[in-house]
């Protein structure tokens, strides 16, 4: 079996892919910051075939660190693969920089429309969705502290200029415009851009930043969790980890979510603003059809969108590009 290392820092990732790659008998090193020390361990003494970088971390670490890093992966002929998880918003500005600094051999970006792009590089590049761990995105008891009829989780936009904007304004809008018992977990709601978006977020719905840790709480202790989606050709982490905890998804019916669930049996679509008040109104009423609906949802992620197949993709992807 192949030896992985895992660099990245955010639970949100370590919490991810590195379990399915254990579940398929790989073993698996999390390097989770970057010293002389730690990427000796990781690399020297670990040994990997295959290294998996993602985000933002050449903004996060030295650039020396950074560098050795690469260069002791590439003395032992490591295979290097980015994970390009910040696109196709933040491609210039994140994922070709840390192409740039990294020197990857493979690409993988969760956007089928920007796998192209890195094949003109040169590179083998491949789409990789995001997934759910069974381990940690699971059915838990509800928590009175997360005990809200709407949840949304996930950052405000600064220029509000993808998808985000029409799905904070289908989903989101007409709720609060109409008092809903919503919380909002995430960054930048507090600079929300009211003249831009059309309307005005009050106070006690704004909670904050949420450890990601606490996310699988939230999802099992409200009712109904909105999943804003940034492009309709890709789909957010959240898709999958709502479903994987067996929470009930309202998002919009993208041509990613529409290919992969089918409405009103693994989540729930609204087109609309009035679309949404009614699917909410309907939803609040009826915990056993919502129920349904969540459980369904979470049976297929379970069987179709695990991390564990996320790194089969990955190891896959991997043998085919070193045969070439």
């Amino acid at each position: 079996m192949k030896r992985i290392l895992f660099f990245a820092h955010s639970s949100k990732y370590t919490l991810g892919l590195p379990q399915g790659f254990k579940e398929l008998n790989c073993p698996v090193f999390v390097l989770r910051d970057l010293s002389r020390s730690s990427i000796i361990d990781a690399v020297d003494n670990f040994r990997p075939d295959i290294m998996i970088t993602t985000g933002w971390a050449y903004r996060r670490y030295s650039r020396e660190h950074i560098d050795e890093l690469t260069k002791r992966a590439s003395k032992y002929k490591v295979k290097h693969v980015y994970w390009a998880t910040e696109d196709p918003r933040w491609t210039e500005k994140c994922s070709f920089r840390c192409i740039e600094t990294y020197k990857p051999n493979a690409i993988m970006t969760i956007h089928p429309g920007s796998v192209n792009k890195y094949r003109e590089f040169g590179l083998p590049a491949g789409h990789l969705d995001f997934g759910c761990n069974p381990e940690f995105n699971k059915t838990e008891p509800p928590s009175s502290k997360y005990d809200y009829d709407v949840v949304l989780i996930g950052n405000g936009g600064r220029e509000w200029k993808s998808y985000r904007k029409d799905s904070v304004q289908i989903l989101l809008k007409p709720l609060v415009e109409r008092g809903y018992n919503i919380a909002i977990w995430g960054k930048r709601w507090d600079r929300f851009n009211e003249e831009l978006m059309g309307f005005k977020i009050p106070p006690h719905m704004l909670k904050g930043e949420l450890p990601y840790e606490e996310t699988n709480k939230v999802y099992n202790s409200a009712r109904i969790i909105l999943g804003l989606q940034n492009d309709h050709d890709m789909l957010t982490s959240r898709t999958f980890e709502v479903l994987g905890s067996g929470g009930f998804l309202l998002t919009v019916p993208t041509q990613s979510v529409t290919k992969l669930f089918i409405n009103n049996v693994h989540l729930s679509c609204a087109s609309s603003p009035e679309d949404t008040v009614d699917l909410v109104n309907y939803f609040l009423k009826n915990t056993a059809a919502r129920q349904e609906i969540a459980h369904n949802g979470q049976r297929l992620v379970y069987l179709k969108h695990s991390y564990k197949e996320r790194a089969r993709q990955i190891l896959d992807f991997c043998s085919l590009f070193e045969r070439n």
